[in-house]
């Protein structure tokens, strides 16, 4: 009798985990947010329409985290991560995308896309908004066609109304085209949605300095000055 109880016990608690973890964790479909390797091709924004529609994502209550594109000199999409987080009448979803297009093997060239949910996301209101990053990525991309100097740049962004100080060069998107601005000093920093670029001879270990950084202002901005 006490080995079936503890067999009972023990199908209960491995239908519970089931149940805990079915909606946490989840494979969904598999879709490729760029269709293609090229880069300078690609309409970014109109991409992420195209992804929204086909995984079934709100384009109007979706925000960007962690987004990390690495392309190469001649265009070719590297990799690429980013998070997306979506409101609905149930809590939040988050969707976590990644995919090495250009790596060694095989399953890193796959598309892995997971998706978990959760009652709340306490930094939701200060993400981008997914359409206007991809917008402004777009613009971003159209701005420096041709102007890298490096074998890889990397394309980053929080996502966050955030401060930024790197060195280097800054830009303001005034309606749809980038004006350089004065960058900060040691005692400055920028409060913005930002995209930055960050060049490299190797297509890992990206660290930003005053030669290979550029930063974007996407958004309204603030100078302001360290206490």
């Amino acid at each position: 009798m006490e080995k079936v109880g503890w067999g009972l016990f023990s199908l209960v608690i491995a239908v519970l985990l089931v149940s805990t973890f079915s909606n946490n964790g989840s494979t969904v479909k598999q879709t490729q947010l760029f269709k293609q390797k090229e880069f300078g091709l690609i309409d970014t924004y109109k991409s992420w329409e195209n992804f929204a529609n086909e995984m079934n994502i709100s384009k109007r209550n979706s925000k960007i985290q962690d987004f990390e594109l690495v392309v190469s000199k001649n265009n070719k999409i590297h990799s690429l991560k980013f998070n997306v987080i979506e409101e609905s009448t149930k809590g939040f979803f988050l969707y976590q995308y990644k995919q090495c297009i250009t790596c060694e093997t095989k399953e890193e060239n796959k598309v892995t896309i997971v998706k978990d949910s959760v009652d709340s996301w306490s930094g939701y209101s200060k993400l981008i908004d997914a359409k206007d990053f991809f917008r402004d990525l777009q613009l971003v991309k159209e701005s420096q066609r041709g102007k890298s100097k490096y074998e890889y740049n990397l394309l980053r962004s929080s996502g966050r109304y955030d401060e930024t100080g790197l060195e280097g060069i800054y830009y303001a998107l005034n309606g749809s085209t980038f004006s350089e601005i004065k960058p900060p000093t040691n005692k400055q920093y920028y409060v913005a949605f930002n995209i930055q670029m960050v060049g490299n001879e190797y297509s890992d270990d990206f660290s930003s300095n005053a030669d290979n950084t550029k930063t974007f202002l996407v958004s309204e901005y603030e100078l302001k000055k360290y206490d």
